[in-house]
């Protein structure tokens, strides 16, 4: 079983909003990248992270603390059996963040059931906001977004880069 199923359903079972968001999200909308986690975004913050996951999950993960940087706050499960690792991404309590969260969809997936995605929208933003303009790796992913998406919702990305500083990398990915 892909791990991050098995945590998808213990944040359900505890009420813990979630999306999944980086390559596992990228594979519903665009070209598909293996990476050797699985990011989900969930509806903490740290105070809370540490009382709700750690007792949540220790019996079965090595459960990290969580750790600042920039304005993202992230904690990381380790199954002990060795199956897999899923990183736990606590962004603050901004506006986008907010949007982001009610922009999530529900889909049937192969490995991780049925789950909550970030929107793609949210997702082309957040990997321009992770690349910072210097990760390859991201812009392409987010050029594949784009290429592969015809449906994506412009107005909604224009305002969004143009408030979170995104909007000359959103241009320079052949978009806007």
């Amino acid at each position: 079983m892909h791990p991050a199923r098995v945590v998808i359903a213990r944040l359900a079972r505890l009420g813990v909003r979630y999306y999944v968001t980086g390559s596992e999200a990228l594979a519903i909308y665009a070209e598909p990248r293996q990476t050797q986690d699985t990011d989900l975004v969930v509806g903490l913050d740290p105070g809370r992270y540490a009382r709700r996951i750690r007792p949540a999950f220790e019996d079965a993960y090595a459960v990290s603390d969580p750790m600042r940087s920039g304005h993202r706050t992230f904690g990381s499960l380790i199954a002990t059996d060795g199956s897999g690792k899923v990183d736990l991404i606590m962004r603050d309590d901004d506006a986008w963040g907010r949007s982001a969260f009610e922009r999530r969809v529900l889909r049937e997936d192969p490995g991780l059931g049925r789950a909550w995605f970030s929107s793609p929208e949210d997702l082309l933003l957040a990997k321009l906001e992770w690349s910072e303009g210097r990760s390859e790796l991201q812009l392409r992913d987010c050029r594949s977004i784009v290429r592969l998406d015809p449906a994506l919702d412009w107005p909604y990305l224009e305002r969004w880069a143009a408030q979170l500083g995104l909007m000359a990398l959103l241009e320079s990915i052949g978009a806007g």
